[in-house]
């Protein structure tokens, strides 16, 4: 999402779904965070609103009661404990009556979202973090429309680190970018309201609203008092791919920010002007790229590696297969490097993988988020949708990515406070200015490629 991972803090995070019944699941890849698998990364994009409830819980077993500050109640005596078959589930319906039958407000109880709590509990239990989900009808809509490189929003991607709401990447030609706000900036309040004890969705929610209304963020910048910045929220189109060639060299630096509808066809087009403006070589950046379609994942892997699998996969009975790369790659046999960090997930970690694995390419950053699993979209009766991880994937090598993310080949670690080089400023850098830049990722890579170009 920019302005979810997906998240962005403007849309929940890539990935497909589908409905319980047929037709079959279609496959994306996840959205991912900051640094270690259990951080979250969220885009802001789209406004929330109320939905219908989810029919949850079916059933009639009595609850166990309890007083939180008193004598435990015993349940009645005509209420069995629950066994066999059945009895995991019974526990959520026992839960449910003993909120309904003995919280001191329970006239005011909201049933949707008492379900969507529950909902939202089930996925997290999973264990497949920031990937198996539960969205909102609402924001289900919104993971849609990021994919089709639309928002509505601010124009920033979030993550979580040590409990503060850290801005990743500032978008070019949006809201945010326009107010001024910068990569490692935290976000400490919305609307005078902190963030403090929230959760990286709560925040998100909070930051999300409709097209032509304020948000005001309170931000804490190192070297800086904390001030606040009013942003009027907007629809923009995300560019998918953005390119330039390196000032004093032959190497075209190419950034793809997200694996949405149209990027394979865009990071062809970028690549083969390259070739026509005389570049050897590409860096590839996919830092705080958060996933998307897995099929967009197979092209862009297309373009750098001419054969063999683009991955592997292992579903749920253990069964494994190979998902090939396709023919008529646009830079299958020039010197390349991939950039990728913590934020680096899905999708991006297919091709990155493959790269390594193939030999086409080393890779430069940091450790990826270990995003490893395939979802498909299961739409339940109000609009709202579970994105499930049914595959498991490994690199075309049979390296696991799930909860272990990829090693680079060249660490090089960057504060979150750095603001990273983009193809954008590239087009207007000399080559000194560029060698003075903190972007030491960016800079090492040039310096591995100093004899291609």
């Amino acid at each position: 999402m920019t302005d979810q991972t997906f998240h962005p803090a403007d849309a929940p995070a890539a990935s497909d779904a589908q409905p319980p019944a047929p037709p079959p699941p279609q496959s994306t890849s996840p959205a991912g965070p900051r640094r270690a698998p259990g951080n979250a990364t969220r885009w802001i994009v789209a406004a929330l609103a109320p939905v219908l409830a989810v029919g949850l819980f079916i059933g009639g077993a009595a609850a166990d009661r309890a007083g939180l500050l008193g004598t435990p109640v015993a349940p009645p005596a005509s209420t069995p404990a629950p066994s066999g078959e059945g009895a995991d589930l019974a526990l959520i319906e026992e839960a449910w009556r003993a909120i309904h039958d003995n919280y001191v407000d329970a006239k005011n109880l909201d049933d949707r979202e008492l379900a969507y709590g529950a909902i939202r509990g089930l996925t997290d239990a999973v264990g497949d973090d920031g990937h198996t989900s539960f969205l909102t009808a609402e924001e289900a809509k919104a993971v849609d429309d990021s994919l089709s490189g639309t928002f509505v929003g601010i124009g920033v991607q979030v993550s979580t680190e040590t409990e503060e709401v850290i801005i990743g990447s500032v978008f070019p030609g949006t809201p945010a970018e326009e107010a001024g706000l910068r990569r490692g900036d935290r976000i400490i309040a919305v609307d005078g309201t902190t963030t403090e004890g929230e959760t990286l969705d709560e925040v998100v929610a909070r930051v999300r609203g409709p097209e032509g209304e304020e948000v005001t963020l309170r931000i804490r910048r190192a070297g800086t008092a904390d001030f606040d910045v009013t942003i009027v929220r907007r629809r923009f189109d995300l560019p998918l791919v953005t390119w330039s060639m390196v000032p004093g060299r032959t190497i075209a630096y190419v950034r793809l920010e997200q694996f949405a509808s149209g990027a394979t066809t865009a990071m062809q087009a970028a690549l083969e002007a390259a070739r026509r403006d005389g570049a050897t070589a590409v860096v590839l950046d996919l830092r705080a790229n958060p996933g998307g379609y897995v099929n967009e994942a197979i092209g862009i892997t297309s373009q750098f590696v001419g054969d063999g699998a683009a991955y592997r996969t292992i579903d749920r009975s253990g069964a494994e297969k190979e998902v090939p790369v396709e023919s008529g790659g646009a830079w299958t046999d020039l010197p390349l490097i991939v950039l990728a960090d913590g934020d680096s997930a899905s999708s991006a970690e297919i091709v990155t993988g493959a790269i390594q694995d193939a030999g086409r390419g080393r890779m430069v950053g940091e450790m990826t988020f270990g995003t490893g699993t395939v979802l498909g979209r299961f739409d339940l009766s109000d609009g709202s949708s579970l994105r499930i991880g049914v595959e498991r994937w490994l690199t075309r090598g049979g390296r696991p990515i799930w909860h272990e993310g990829l090693q680079p080949d060249v660490t090089v670690a960057l504060a979150d406070d750095v603001a990273l080089v983009r193809p954008d400023d590239l087009r207007d850098m000399t080559a000194a200015e560029l060698a003075a830049s903190p972007d030491a990722q960016l800079l090492k890579a040039l310096d591995l490629l100093r004899d291609e170009g």
